[in-house]
């Protein structure tokens, strides 16, 4: 992080996104940055392996690559694994071995793990706040979800929602919405939460596109709500 700040000393660094490629593990970072003096914040993209901006090591590659998945995927209901993981009485095969599961996974006619293209954790350094998610892609169009944890509201949410619509919107993602993850529990400020995100244009939404056919089970989730909102 000091190396790129030095490298433009105009530039300040307000979030910076980690994302592992589910279908090759490599990571990848990326600031987002605001030039002084401009008018509207920037989005850079830095390859992880590239020396001249954000470097990581191919040890902490390794560990960031099982970690950043790992951390998103605590996060999920079983709604949410049916959906993009695939059903869990498939989970006990891992048990043969780790290449050997992930190959008859990937034969699985109508297997749903191919739908996650990327996942995703962003630091929002104004906000003080760590997101998590996931780039899905259905019928060629990419969605970004992200998990809003408990106590959301509490670190703000602008800074971090002005850079999670950048960041979907270059091209390594090319988000066209963003799901937001929302806590179904009764706190009050957590349907505050939902209220100010209705403002900032987004409503509520369900999994039914995600839903593969001949899935019974309820494109709603008992933990989360859903809302939805365009890039």
């Amino acid at each position: 992080m000091q190396r790129f700040l030095d490298q433009d000393s105009q530039s300040t660094v307000l979030a910076t996104c980690y994302s592992a490629e589910s279908s090759t593990s490599e990571v990848h970072g990326f600031h987002y940055c605001t030039t002084l003096g401009a008018v509207l914040p920037t989005t850079s993209s830095i390859p992880a392996r590239n020396e001249s901006g954000l470097e990581i090591s191919q040890s902490t590659r390794g560990e960031a690559a099982h970690n950043i998945p790992e951390e998103c995927e605590r996060l999920f209901c079983d709604r949410l694994s049916a959906t993009f993981l695939g059903e869990r009485n498939s989970v006990g095969q891992e048990s043969l071995g780790m290449d050997a599961f992930e190959n008859i996974q990937s034969n699985q006619v109508g297997n749903p793990r191919h739908r996650i293209q990327l996942w995703i954790e962003v630091w929002d350094y104004s906000g003080d706040a760590i997101y998590r998610g996931f780039v899905a892609e259905h019928n060629k169009e990419r969605t970004l979800f992200v998990f809003f944890e408990d106590r959301a509201l509490e670190h703000g949410l602008k800074s971090g929602l002005i850079a999670l619509f950048e960041l979907a919107d270059i091209a390594t993602f090319g988000c066209s919405q963003i799901v937001a993850c929302v806590s179904r529990s009764q706190r009050t400020d957590e349907m505050e939460l939902v209220r100010s995100l209705g403002w900032c244009g987004f409503n509520l939404t369900t999994l039914a596109p995600w839903v593969s056919r001949g899935d019974q089970g309820s494109c709603l989730s008992n933990r989360w709500l859903f809302l939805v909102a365009e890039v």
